[in-house]
Order: C-alpha cells, then structure tokens, then sequence
C-alpha cells in the first residue's frame, strides 16, 4: 500500500497544491454562505469542510516538511495515495459544483442597484423616504420632475412638499386641482401626485411618493366637458322645438273646436231659415239648438278678459265642444309641468270626445311638496281594449319622461290616465 510517505516528491507536491487550492475554494463559498442567504446547515457543512481542508493540508505539510529534512513526521497518517487523490476530487467537484450553482443564482438575486435599475426604467415619478425625510430609493423621472418643480435637486421630503405647495407661483407649473393633486407641467404633461406610507419586514415606516401620468385621462376629460356642452346646447334647442309643438298641438285643437263651432252655427243658420220657410223638421230644432249652445259660447267667450290664461282657454275650449270639466285641486306653478298637465288634460278630452263620446271630465290634481300628479277620467265608453300611447298620447309621455316623471294609462273598468311630474327644490323655495 503507497501512502504519502513514500510517495515521490512531484506526486506530494501536486496533492499539496490541489489541498491548498481547495481550501481556498471552501473558505471563499464559506465566506459567501455566512454573507449571504443561505440555510444554516449549509453555512455550517462548508465551515466543517474548511476545517477538515486545513487540517489535512497542516499536517501533510508538515509531513512533507520532515522527510524532506530526513526526519521522521511527527502526525503519521497511514492512508493510501489513491484515497487522498479520491477524496481531493470528490471534494473539488462538490466545491466546483457549488460554485457554479452560486453564479447561476447570483443573477436571480435581487440586489440595490438592480432594483435602482429597475425603478429608473418606469414612467411614473417614485421616490422612497426615511422616517426622517431624508431619500432612500428614488428615479429619474422623479429627478426629473422636482427639477422642474423646484430648479434643484431633491434631498428630503420637506422640499418636495415646500415645493408643490408654491409651483403656482413660478415656474410655469400650474395646480388643476388641489384635491386630486394634479398639476400641469410646462411641456404639456399633466402629473397627479399621492403620498403613501408602507412598513418594511423591520417594521420601518417609509414614506412612498409618487407622479403618475394623467395626461391622456386629462385631454380626454376636456373633450367630455365640451360634448356635454354641446349636448346642453343641443337639449335647450330640443326643449324649445318641443315647446313649439306644445303651442302647434294647442293652436290645432283650438282650431279643431272653432272648426265645430263654425259648422253648429252654420247649422243653426240652415234651419232657422227653414223655420222661417215654414219647413220645419225635428233635424231643424236639433240643429237651432246646437245654434244656441254656439251663440252662448261666444258670448262666454267674450266675457273673459282679452288674454285668458291657458287653463281659461282649455275650459272654453271644452265648453266649445260641450264637454263638462270637473276640477279639482290647483295647477302647479312650474311652468314646464304646468303645460305638460294641461297637455294631459287636452289629450285626454280630445281623445274622450272623439272614441269615447264622453261629455264629462274629472280632473283631480295632487301635490306632496316633492311630486305632482294628475288623475283624469270620462263618463265615456271605456276602452275596448288595451290603450296603447300613439300620437298626442305619445307625444304627452315623451314630454313626461324628458321631465323624469311617468305616465300610467288604465283602460279597465274605465280609461284613467295618471301622470306624475318630480317638482323642482330650486322652484319650491
């Protein structure tokens, strides 16, 4: 059996070089182990290694020293050749296999200047302080930003506060809005700022401040002011159109009445001359009597002052007509429901006449201080089936839903329409 002792001088030379080399090797991972992240266990194998490594190396060198010399070592240590050799490999190859594996995750290990890298590379303006004020991690857009902001560079929290506090006032920075923070930088970028406070492992408190950018958000919020402008615009025109057809509607069914008017005057004309022909038929005293109803029309017509009010004109429209109105309660004051509840009533008694021969209309009005209704209804033939709005009916819930109210038409036991308008708080004080 060959051991150290009686090995050639070259062979322990190379087994002394290759123990030096790899405890060098070990110390270094040892080294790194207790510097870094690592388990405990393994922190604790790579020192026992270094420890074997050192005394193997102490006392083969010593034995090297002694028989150079001609003396006999003092530490014998009868081990075979091929057993260092092995064992030395064995270990290199672990050593080397460790260190590779180190370099490998040394890439994936997230140090101070990676996240600095990282943090740079972002659009958004972020910046870190300590519990005293005082910078610990920020980027360069925010660099970047308190340069603008200040015409310095930032070193605390307190600048940065100082200077978002006075940007109106020089700078060419302007503050849009003092809840949200937002500002308006003079290359035309808009920034919101916010300030957060985040707690690490250690639980120290940092104090996170951030700009992003609101630019697009802002340009796009401008376009939605005008279009609601525009729409605003273009409500007002509808609303005036509307009230055009509103008087257009009115005019047509005055007309409509005078019409009427015209034909039972005209009527009574034909058969008074009958009478006086000595021609007289029951048609003639139908017709002389119609004559009546419209010559005391006219003549309640001519009672009323020379500018009636609307509701004065609807109820001589329906005495035109010979339509009996019964009202009750008031008409709001609001102009806008005012017409739409005299719309109501116009329709309703247009409509009563012309399908349901009625002769009477109930009226009855209500109001709650926050909604104002209306309840109509005839002494007509009621519906012979569902009453679906088409036409003026149409026309009336069009304008009851520009108004936010609703409309509610009942055609069984009897055609009842209800329309209910909200009252405006601003009107009712």
């Amino acid at each position: 059996m060959k051991t150290f002792y009686i090995a050639s001088g070259t062979q322990q030379s190379l087994l002394l070089i290759l123990l030096f080399l790899s405890l060098l090797l070990s110390l270094f991972l040892t080294f790194i182990a207790f510097t870094g992240h690592c388990d405990k266990s393994k922190k604790y194998l790579n020192l026992q290694v270094s420890i074997i490594l050192f005394a193997l190396l102490v006392i083969l060198t010593d034995a090297f020293t002694q028989i150079n010399g001609g003396t006999a070592a003092r530490i014998p240590l009868h081990v075979p050749m091929w057993l260092l050799w092995s064992a030395m490999g064995v270990t290199d190859f672990l050593l080397i296999r460790e260190l590779a594996e180190l370099n490998r995750l040394r890439g994936q290990v997230i140090s101070r200047n990676s996240v600095k890298q990282a943090i740079d590379l972002l659009p958004s303006g972020i910046c870190y302080f300590s519990p005293s004020g005082a910078v610990r991690l920020c980027n360069m857009q925010m660099y970047r930003l308190f340069r603008s902001l200040a015409q310095s560079d930032l070193q605390n929290l307190c600048e940065l506060k100082k200077a978002l506090a006075e940007c109106d006032s020089g700078g060419g920075i302007i503050r849009l809005s003092e809840d949200r923070q937002t500002y308006l930088f003079p290359d035309g970028r808009v920034w919101r700022y916010r300030q957060n406070e985040v707690t690490d492992e250690d639980g120290i408190t940092y104090t996170e401040a951030i700009f992003s950018d609101v630019t697009e958000l802002y340009h796009k919020k401008m376009e939605f002011k005008e279009q609601i402008k525009k729409l605003d615009k273009i409500s007002q025109e509808l609303r005036r159109l509307s009230e055009n057809v509103l008087t257009l509607t009115k005019e047509k069914e005055v007309l409509s009445a005078k019409t009427k008017l015209h034909d039972s005057m005209g009527a009574g004309l034909m058969a008074i001359r009958q009478v006086l022909q000595q021609n007289q038929t029951e048609e003639s005293e139908a017709a002389i009597e119609l004559f009546r109803r419209a010559v005391s029309t006219i003549n309640n017509d001519n009672q009323y002052h020379a500018e009636p009010g609307q509701l004065e004109k609807f109820m001589m429209d329906a005495e035109a007509i010979g339509v009996k109105v019964n009202l009750t309660g008031d008409l709001p004051e609001q102009e806008e429901i005012r017409n739409v509840m005299l719309l109501a009533m116009r329709e309703s008694m247009i409509n009563g006449v012309r399908h349901a021969g009625a002769g009477k209309l109930w009226v009855e009005l209500q109001e709650n201080g926050y909604y104002t209704s209306i309840r109509i209804t005839n002494d007509g033939t009621a519906p012979r089936s569902k009453v679906v709005p088409k036409g003026g009916l149409h026309n009336l819930q069009r304008h009851v839903t520009d108004l936010g109210g609703t409309m509610e038409i009942q055609s069984k036991p009897a055609f009842v329409l209800t329309v209910t308008l909200p009252i405006s708080k601003e009107e009712t004080e």
